[in-house]
């Protein structure tokens, strides 16, 4: 039978995944995978969506790849990004975690970082919608997906809400959110 030894941390950009993910692999000493930067790396990359200003990246060659970096490590590994749950074999996964972040605040942040705004449009809405949870659950299944809220809180609290996960002395939670029933979104959704 194989190990579930997988910790997927994903999320839309601007949620605190490569900070929280790095974090989690300094204190557990374990090694830490950034999916987007794999994919550059191992030439898994099959163009350009510049409509959309994003790498088109082989899934299916990206999961063969995780799946023999996985098979070569031993111990527990850390995979990140935005779609960690479509490239990790999910009998391997132990733990996903989908960090979340209201959608004004993401909004605010995805600016600073210089997104176009359709770039921004697109990323909020996904956050909106829950479509990175939705798509984790799908890909891994429901027993093994947690949710955790990174608005307003400290990279070290999120670390140490999932050190807790992780450890079992925390809840899973799912459903952690409702950004439709926030009066915030009106005026998101309003352009204010």
């Amino acid at each position: 039978m194989t190990e579930r030894r997988v910790i997927v941390i994903a999320g839309v950009p601007g949620v605190g995944k490569s900070t929280v993910a790095g974090t989690i692999a300094e204190r557990l000493g374990y090694p830490v995978i950034g999916v987007s930067e794999l994919a550059l790396k191992e030439g898994a990359l099959l163009g350009r969506d510049v409509e959309r200003e994003t790498d088109i990246v082989d899934l299916p060659r990206l999961k063969e790849i995780i799946a023999e970096v996985v098979s070569a490590t031993e111990g527990p590994i850390i995979v990140e990004g935005h779609f960690a749950y479509d490239v990790v074999p999910s009998n391997l996964v132990s733990h996903a975690l989908v960090l979340r972040r209201a959608p004004w605040v993401l909004k605010e942040e995805l600016r600073e970082r210089g997104y176009s705004d359709e770039k921004i449009r697109e990323n909020v809405e996904a956050e909106l919608l829950d479509v990175p949870l939705v798509e984790a659950i799908e890909a891994l299944g429901p027993d093994w997906v947690c949710e955790a809220d990174t608005t307003g809180r400290t990279p070290e609290e999120t670390v140490e809400e999932a050190l807790g996960i992780l450890e079992g002395s925390m809840p899973c939670r799912r459903k952690l959110v409702d950004w439709l029933g926030s009066p915030e979104t009106r005026g998101l959704l309003e352009g204010r």
